[in-house]
């Protein structure tokens, strides 16, 4: 049987409406558990005529709500009961408000609703929420749209996974790449419209991965203190941490770019959104320094068969043609093995981190990093630069790399060529 997912169900509707008034719903649900949802359910009336408009509606509905509140924007145009029928409860809406020409007026009803979700078993879930318009077009108030949004709260140890959506939906997808909220939108409905999402509870892997890193880092950190104390030569070092709005990772990769004298040597597989870095390394090359940068080409890093399955990685490509532009030939090199995210300035500061180089790496993610003011650890830093530097395998950026269809041809090739010689 199908469950009615509005917060309230329309029964029926009475009222009068003289001129232009059209009404939106919007139905919010935001999930507290699988079996329990917030529900916001908001009906806006606008009087579209150039005259005022006396807006008068009962409007009985079915309360399947906990806990509700009701309100209406601007207040005191609105008043409620609630009464019993046929051994359910009924919300009984009284509006009573005159709307000036263009006046935008809101009732909001909010509540936990349970039972909204069906189990499929196997830790699969399906919710499907139903919207009438019909109620409103017989009374002569056309509904103008319809705009229905499911949120899922992002917990620590669990997230969620959509496995199938019915049609007009938009997804959207939380920094860690889990699924946040899926909106649908009807224009002018005529008829019932449906939505419907089944999904799966999963385990949280971004706070598992975040939680394993955190482990390893406490453990390397743990090997360099007691180096530390038995060698002298560790200068300065520090653990970094960089979280959703900013931290010490990109502030520290600024102070160290900003102050280089002679060298800068940066490893990143992906480079996105690269005005802050251009901005800090051209001043840099301009004053005589010699950069060197290692990352992915313009193609998507995928296991392509042949050269016609290859295709642009959009933002890879926009960062390296700007590169171009900007840096002298041979300052970029292409490597797609490439994961380290390392930094390595005048052979004395060296920064190692989880983060990449892009807005969701250094502003939106939970990172973490190492930096030492150490000339051996730089040296050592440096010399894995150097052999991803002129590894077989790695290919020079220009104008024809550039090509993600080139590249990928051409790196292929050579690395064919390494695998006879071994």
């Amino acid at each position: 049987m199908k469950k009615i997912c509005i917060v309230l169900l329309l029964l029926m509707c009475a009222g009068v409406a003289k001129g232009e008034v059209v009404v939106s719903v919007s139905a919010d649900y935001t999930f507290i558990s699988p079996e329990l949802v917030r529900d916001t359910f908001t009906l806006t009336f606008k009087n579209m005529d150039e005259n005022t408009t006396f807006l008068s509606l009962e409007l009985p509905m079915q309360l399947i709500v906990e806990n509700f509140s009701v309100k209406d924007i601007p207040a005191g145009h609105l008043s409620y009961d609630v009464k019993t029928l046929n051994g359910g409860k009924i919300l009984l809406l009284r509006i009573s408000k005159p709307l000036s020409p263009f006046e935008e007026y809101k009732v909001v009803l909010e509540g936990n609703v349970r039972g909204l979700t069906d189990t499929l078993g196997n830790g699969m879930y399906r919710f499907t929420a139903v919207e009438y318009p019909e109620y409103f077009n017989s009374i002569g108030i056309p509904v103008d749209s319809i705009h229905i949004s499911v949120v899922f709260p992002q917990k620590f140890l669990y997230t969620y996974r959509v496995t199938s959506v019915s049609s007009n939906s938009q997804i959207f997808y939380s920094p860690y790449n889990s699924v946040q909220k899926v909106e649908w939108d009807f224009v002018n409905p005529k008829s019932q419209v449906v939505a419907f999402i089944q999904f799966e509870e999963i385990l949280n892997f971004m706070t598992l991965n975040i939680l394993g890193a955190s482990m390893v880092f406490g453990a390397f950190l743990i090997l360099l203190y007691m180096s530390y104390r038995s060698e002298k030569k560790y200068k300065q070092m520090k653990v970094l941490v960089g979280t959703p709005w900013g931290g010490d990772i990109v502030s520290k990769l600024r102070e160290m770019l900003g102050k280089a004298k002679e060298e800068i040597l940066i490893t990143s597989p992906h480079i996105y959104y690269t005005d802050w870095l251009t901005a800090e390394l051209k001043p840099a090359i301009d004053r005589g320094v010699r950069v060197r940068i290692i990352t992915w080409p313009s193609y998507d890093r995928k296991p392509f068969r042949s050269v016609e399955e290859v295709y642009e990685d959009k933002k890879q490509y926009f960062t390296l043609k700007r590169f171009l532009e900007m840096f002298p030939q041979g300052t970029v090199r292409l490597n797609d093995n490439i994961h380290a995210k390392m930094a390595v300035v005048d052979g004395k500061e060296v920064l190692i981190t989880t983060a990449n180089l892009t807005q969701t790496g250094l502003w939106e993610n939970y990172e973490i990093g190492f930096w030492a003011d150490n000339e051996e650890l730089a040296k050592q830093a440096k010399s894995f630069f150097e052999t991803v530097w002129n590894s077989e395998d790695t290919i020079e950026l220009d104008e024809d790399t550039l090509e993600p269809k080139i590249a990928w041809a051409e790196i292929m090739d050579r690395k064919r060529k390494r695998e006879v010689k071994e």
